[in-house]
């Protein structure tokens, strides 16, 4: 009966558990970088969208607000003006 070393066994049995857990480990990063590229891409698209469909939106939104502030900035002007000085 021949009594091998833990080195020994090692390296002869490298074979059989290796090469299956290399295939694993480049398995496993390769769903990473797919995961990863999937995000980046539902990204992109979020802020395309957002970028076509929201912001004629807001702009239009923020005209209307700039529209209002003028408009309240000249009834103070007015308001002021009319105003007799109490001094």
């Amino acid at each position: 009966m021949f009594v091998q070393s833990p080195f020994e066994y090692i390296s002869t049995h490298l074979q059989v558990i290796g090469w299956p857990a290399l295939v694993y480990f480049a398995w496993m990063v390769s769903k990473y970088f797919e995961r990863v590229t999937a995000q980046a891409s539902k990204t992109i698209s979020q802020i395309d969208s957002m970028a076509t469909n929201h912001f004629p939106h807001m702009e239009a939104s923020l005209t209307n607000q700039d529209t209002l502030l003028h408009s309240v900035d000249q009834s103070l002007k007015t308001l002021v003006d009319r105003t007799p000085d109490r001094s």
